[in-house]
């Protein structure tokens, strides 16, 4: 009988999201939003394309709230090519003192908690708000690499 330390393969943990990896994630949304709105005084609101297959679809950058310290953004990706997805609304908290960014709705639905239970009434994974959280900086790492950036449109008020 082989020991499994001998087969090469490895057992990998499940994943652990815990607070600390969280509030990482939210400081570093924050910096990415940063580049597309080095100002958040200004509260310039934006739209631009991004490529898909052949088309493209749009990006709607608003902000839909503004106080001293926090302003919500919302993110809207519509007009996509493929009809059976639906358009993408984030909503994000960005807390201008903390220097921090959440999403606080995704598609319309709200999560609190940082770890859920499984089973839940509306199947959200045990991660759920870490992983909308890395969709939002993955995403915005996207969009700034693949987005039309020369057809930017930058709105006072849209």
């Amino acid at each position: 009988m082989t020991k499994i330390e001998h087969t090469g393969i490895t057992l990998r943990k499940k994943p652990r999201t815990n607070l600390r990896g969280l509030l990482m994630l939210y400081e570093k949304n924050f910096l990415k939003l940063k580049i597309f709105f080095p100002s958040f005084e200004n509260n310039i609101n934006m739209s631009y394309l991004l490529p898909e297959g052949n088309s493209s679809s749009k990006v709607t950058l608003k902000f839909i709230k503004d106080s001293k310290y926090t302003s919500t953004l919302l993110i809207n990706q519509s007009e996509i090519l493929n009809s059976n997805l639906i358009n993408t609304r984030i909503n994000v908290a960005i807390y201008h003192d903390l220097r921090m960014a959440e999403v606080i709705t995704f598609n319309g639905k709200y999560l609190f908690w940082m770890k859920n239970k499984y089973p839940n009434k509306n199947m959200f994974h045990k991660d759920e708000k870490f992983q909308w959280n890395k969709f939002l900086s993955e995403w915005l790492i996207f969009s700034k690499k693949e987005g039309l950036s020369n057809l930017f449109i930058k709105h006072d008020a849209l």
